[in-house]
């Protein structure tokens, strides 16, 4: 029976609303990478949840992109909070041309294209904890990650934190 995993954590490419620029955490990927692939070979996991939304996500989506070409049974769903994320994300080669990553489909949860930006955000992160396995999470800052974590290991999901920290500093 196949299974699901997603991503949540911090933008540690923004605190307390400063701008720091991308720096993924040394070795952070590799143990993206080492976690997805434990899950597909161990854990039947075949479907994940991807989404754009701070420098964590990005890093992990990069990652499964990555292994697709190793395990190209497995499908990438890109997980958006408002219709506009389809064409304001994307790799920018050219003037006037937007790339988009690739992925398999994509889903909007019902209610994200009604309301404002951080309430899509809210509704597309209930969507994930309610359809997923697995969390792969990395949450440096005790925020709206975090409790979407909290949220889904009490309903049953197995959470992976990877952020190995001595504590969780809060960005509320």
């Amino acid at each position: 029976m196949s299974k699901t995993c997603a991503f949540l954590g911090n933008n540690y490419d923004k605190f307390l609303n400063i701008e720091l620029g991308h720096r993924t955490p040394a070795g952070l990927k590799e143990r993206i990478r080492e976690e997805v692939i434990n899950l597909i070979e161990n854990e039947d996991v075949d479907t994940f949840l991807v989404g754009e939304i701070g420098g964590y996500e990005v890093d992990a989506y990069d990652v499964v992109l990555d292994v697709q070409k190793e395990y190209p049974h497995i499908r990438i769903y890109l997980v958006i909070s408002k219709m506009t994320d389809l064409h304001e994300m994307g790799v920018r080669d050219e003037p006037y041309v937007i790339e988009r990553r690739g992925f398999d489909d994509f889903i909007l949860p019902p209610k994200c294209e009604f309301g404002y930006k951080k309430l899509s955000i809210v509704y597309r992160n209930r969507y994930i904890i309610e359809n997923t396995d697995f969390i792969i999470a990395y949450n440096e800052y005790h925020g709206k990650a975090y409790e979407f974590c909290k949220q889904a290991e009490g309903k049953g999901v197995t959470v992976i934190e990877l952020y190995e920290g001595n504590r969780i500093r809060n960005s509320d």
